[in-house]
């Protein structure tokens, strides 16, 4: 009976130790104009990749976002929305993505 009331104590004092969950989620935020962030919450990864469908724009990327948690552009002589995607990578697996509109303009509004 001992072992028994030691195991169950060892059971249930490992199921109070694990404590709460956390969520996991990634968004993509491009409500301004010409910059868009990411957000991660409780997702292990190794590489946030970025990538844009133009749509019709002279979309402008003045450096290489891999990595970094925003990204900045710009479109100087045809505006208008591009699409941007950001993907977050585990052991050359996509492990999460978000996609989402941004305002591409001659200078940040």
């Amino acid at each position: 009976m001992k072992n028994v009331a030691l195991a169950l104590f060892a059971l249930l004092g490992g199921a109070m130790a694990a404590g709460p969950a956390q969520a996991q989620s990634v968004s993509l935020d491009c409500g301004g104009s010409d910059l868009c962030f990411v957000t991660v919450q409780g997702i292990a990864y190794d590489t946030i990749a970025w990538s844009f469908d133009k749509q019709g724009t002279d979309a402008i990327f003045p450096r290489n976002c891999t990595n970094l948690d925003w990204c900045d552009f710009h479109c100087p002589k045809r505006p208008g929305s591009i699409a941007a995607t950001v993907r977050l990578v585990a052991s050359n697996q996509i492990v999460a993505s978000a996609t989402t509109q941004a305002a591409c303009t001659k200078e940040p509004l």
